[in-house]
């Protein structure tokens, strides 16, 4: 049945365009006229009622349009359109419109400022959308957006306890027992070890918790800059010698994870060789002749230690932590020491993690 509803409006009164106001009513899109100087619609689209409610004659003056804007986006809607109108700029709104049966539709407007000769606002022409489909897909996507990031939190957690219970944890139940277990008042030494493994093990699993913002180098080059230029001021001002050998390019780059706990071992050998090894020379080699697999060595030629006997004693938590740092990241960790000569050698298998 054709829809015969009188066009009570036209936007021009006094001129004949009958086709363009056919195409117009003929939209899903309502097109609205307002007079600005006395704040009365000049015309508004009969599809309002259709969307709405509220029919054409309803719409007389701008007070229509604002008590049927939901009141919790009435005022800043108002004012804004107001501010933008007056400084004949054109604009969008959205917002929810109360329907005449106490429900409401979120539309959009698009607002079209005419201005006098003398730059002075006249009036506003535009259309009025239906977006309460875009409004309802929108706010879906934020809870599901909303329910992964929860899910994410949540798994987060549960890693990080685990994590911390597998790993600092064990190591406290083993200090405790250690200590209760012992006829003598653990040494300074002792003590500053256990520690050193506490902070070892917080390390690892910051850096495993961090490990997606990390950004690993493009290149074994740029990883290796800003530790050689720490490091070698300190070997400068002990007169020790260093070399640094390293591929100019990966094979197969590591992973982040795998980047983080070379670093960190690089870091604390090289801190050894400064506070223990007495060393006048040292190396750093960092080869791939594997594409799957990255060697790491570092050597010196200080005073060496006893690599079993230190372990024997309970001084050999640093040592026991570099080789679990390797170890979780898909490596091993062998070190060889000797009067004149230390060596470690870290081996990585990449992507195996």
């Amino acid at each position: 049945m054709l829809d015969t509803r009188p066009r009570l409006r036209t936007l021009e009164p006094d001129t004949d365009n009958g086709l363009y106001q056919t195409l117009l009513e003929s939209t899903l899109a309502i097109p609205f006229k307002i007079d600005w100087a006395s704040k009365k619609y000049v015309y508004v689209g009969p599809q309002i009622e259709d969307l709405l409610g509220w029919n054409v004659e309803s719409w007389q003056t701008v007070d229509d349009w604002i008590n049927r804007i939901h009141p919790d986006e009435r005022e800043q809607t108002v004012t804004r359109c107001v501010e933008l109108s007056l400084a004949g700029v054109d604009h969008e709104a959205e917002y929810r419109a109360l329907t005449k049966d106490n429900g409401f539709v979120w539309v959009k407007e698009v607002v079209h400022v005419l201005c006098d000769e003398q730059g002075q606002t006249s009036a506003l022409i535009g259309f009025t959308f239906d977006i309460t489909e875009q409004k309802k897909a929108e706010q879906l996507h934020a809870e599901l957006e909303a329910q992964k990031l929860s899910n994410a939190l949540l798994q987060e957690r549960l890693r990080l306890t685990h994590d911390l219970h597998d790993g600092l944890g064990g190591a406290l139940v083993h200090m405790i027992t250690s200590v209760e277990q012992s006829k003598d008042t653990p040494t300074q030494a002792r003590v500053l070890s256990m520690l050193k493994l506490i902070r070892n093990d917080l390390r690892q699993t910051i850096d495993s918790h961090s490990s997606t913002q990390v950004h690993v180098p493009a290149s074994p080059q740029e990883w290796l800059a800003p530790l050689r230029h720490r490091f070698n001021n300190l070997f400068d001002a002990l007169d020790i010698t260093v070399d640094w050998h390293f591929a100019h390019s990966w094979h197969t780059a590591p992973n982040a994870l795998q980047y983080l706990a070379l670093t960190r071992l690089i870091e604390e050998a090289l801190t050894n060789v400064i506070k223990h090894s007495q060393a006048q020379h040292v190396r750093l080699s960092f080869v791939q002749a594997d594409s799957n697999e990255l060697v790491l060595e570092i050597e010196d030629d200080g005073v060496g230690f006893d690599v079993t006997a230190v372990k024997a004693s309970g001084l050999g938590i640093g040592m026991s932590s570099m080789s679990v740092r390797i170890a979780r990241v898909g490596g091993e960790l062998a070190i060889d020491s000797r009067p004149g000569r230390t060596l470690l050698t870290a081996r990585v298998v990449l992507g195996s993690i």
